[in-house]
C-alpha cells in the first residue's frame, strides 16, 4: 500500500533585513499548532521580489492521509 499525503503552508512575511532571527524572534504558535495536528516541516522557500529582496518566505508542511 503507498502512501498518500497533503500538504500545507504557513506565510511568514518580512523576516529581518539581511538575515538571522528577527529581534523578538518568530511567533512560532500555528507553527506548534500545525505540529500538534501532525504537520511534519518539509521545506522553506523564500519570497522575494526584484534585486533579491525577500519579502517573506512558505513554511511546507505535510502530513500522512488516513484513510
Amino acid at each position: 500500500m503507498s502512501q498518500k499525503w497533503e500538504y500545507g503552508q504557513i506565510y511568514v512575511s518580512q523576516p529581518e533585513m539581511f538575515g538571522g532571527m528577527p529581534k523578538g524572534g518568530f511567533d512560532l504558535s500555528k507553527v506548534n499548532k500545525a505540529g500538534q495536528e501532525g504537520w511534519e516541516l518539509v521545506s522553506v522557500v523564500p519570497f522575494t521580489h526584484t534585486h533579491g529582496v525577500v519579502k517573506g518566505f512558505f513554511m511546507i508542511f505535510k502530513r500522512e492521509l488516513s484513510e
